[in-house]
């Protein structure tokens, strides 16, 4: 009778709030799942300070009452039970309980079921008939105990991006009309701004310093240089995150890199963002565990090379918005422009929330360099590819 005995011993000292006695009744090695939680308390340690999270929590008048108890197994014990306050039984209280005891008559196993205080009904039938099919495809990964070992990080960053995709293209919230209310000239202006070098070579303000030089091979089309100074800083970062996706130690299990980056350069987190979703997995069913951050070691040897243009012309940039081009009137005028074009311009507007995800994104993926680099937008990210053998790593 070691199991029912062991178990109305350690249910009345419960009660009394007594789990120094509850815990004298209990196998170091003991488990107990209160089956709320998704995972079973393992061992004396974890079982101790979850019963003493909750007499400090519970008030001490609630009280455990049997039912009925099983009694033909001297190791083993089924329970039905509910919970009292005052002689009264507690609303939603009721439960059932399976107990396993040592040899020695120490608790080895316990496992709680509460009564749900919502009441599903039939619609639990319709649930389980429509989630069977989706269970019996992931089989052993469907285990609720098996979520922490699945990519949730990479599920959830595909989630954005469908927000982002559906909030940037499609949303009617969004300044400018939505991807396909688009009028020609947004599109055009699309093109002038993306097609770079193969439209007018002003990218990285190339052509127009040809033409400040007196060398003018493509024809220049003017645009506003606050909208050509943000297109261009925007794509002097993505260009940055090139050698930072070499680098990545989980950037390692994406085997396309190159056509995601390239991609950045047009369509910046269109790209970029399913590039940070896939570096989470390691495999389709498996997340990837490689250590967070950035290698230098990694590094490719042009990485420099391209933090200095980068440099340069994020430098560029911050002269170019305000002064290039007096014919677009004064800073103030220019200031006036990029607070209207962020409220009527989706493009426009799309770039610069990108640069705010940018900056997001260079946080995570520098995530064991010093704050400086990691935190300061662009430049920080810069100054790491100029100079990574200063980084300390972090363990």
């Amino acid at each position: 009778m070691g199991g029912p005995t062991n178990y109305g011993m350690s249910l009345q000292r419960y009660n009394a709030g007594d789990v120094d006695g509850v815990m004298e009744l209990m196998d170091p090695n003991a488990q107990y799942h209160d089956m709320i939680y998704l995972e079973p308390f393992k061992g004396a340690k974890e079982v101790r300070r979850y019963f003493d999270k909750v007499t400090s929590i519970v008030p001490g008048d609630l009280k455990f009452c049997v039912e009925d108890i099983t009694d033909g197994d001297p190791r083993k014990v089924g329970v039905k039970w509910h919970v009292e306050l005052n002689g009264y039984e507690f609303p939603f209280s009721r439960g059932a309980s399976f107990y396993e005891v040592t040899e020695q008559g120490q608790i080895l196993y316990g496992r709680d079921l509460v009564e749900p205080a919502v009441k599903p009904g039939s619609s639990a039938l319709l649930a389980l008939k429509l989630l069977t099919p989706l269970i019996r495809k992931l089989g052993p990964n469907a285990n609720p105990g098996k979520l922490k070992e699945l990519p949730v990080k990479g599920g959830l960053m595909w989630a954005f991006f469908a927000g982002y995709m559906g909030f940037v293209f499609f949303s009617t919230v969004l300044p400018g009309p939505a991807i396909w209310q688009t009028p020609p000239e947004v599109f055009k202006e699309v093109f002038y701004e993306s097609v770079d070098w193969l439209a007018r070579a002003d990218f990285f303000y190339i052509n127009n310093g040809l033409t400040a030089l007196g060398i003018s091979p493509i024809p220049s089309t003017t645009v506003h240089p606050v909208s050509l100074g943000i297109f261009n800083f925007v794509n002097a970062w993505s260009m940055m995150f090139w050698p930072v996706m070499l680098a990545d130690k989980k950037g390692q299990a994406v085997k396309q890199r190159f056509p995601l980056w390239f991609g950045t350069q047009f369509l910046t987190n269109v790209f970029f963002i399913p590039y940070m979703a896939v570096r989470q997995f390691e495999s389709k069913t498996k997340p990837n565990l490689a250590a967070p951050g950035c290698d230098p070691k990694r590094l490719p040897p042009y990485a420099s090379v391209l933090a200095v243009v980068g440099v340069i012309v994020g430098v560029a940039t911050f002269f170019w918005m305000p002064l290039a081009h007096p014919e677009y009137g004064s800073i103030a005028d220019r200031w006036d422009f990029f607070l209207e074009a962020c409220t009527l311009n989706r493009a426009f507007f799309a770039f610069v929330l990108d640069m705010v995800l940018y900056s997001v994104f260079q946080s995570v993926l520098l995530a064991n360099a010093p704050p400086a680099y990691r935190y300061t937008p662009f430049f920080g990210l810069a100054a790491w590819l100029i100079a990574p053998s200063e980084v300390e790593l972090e363990d």
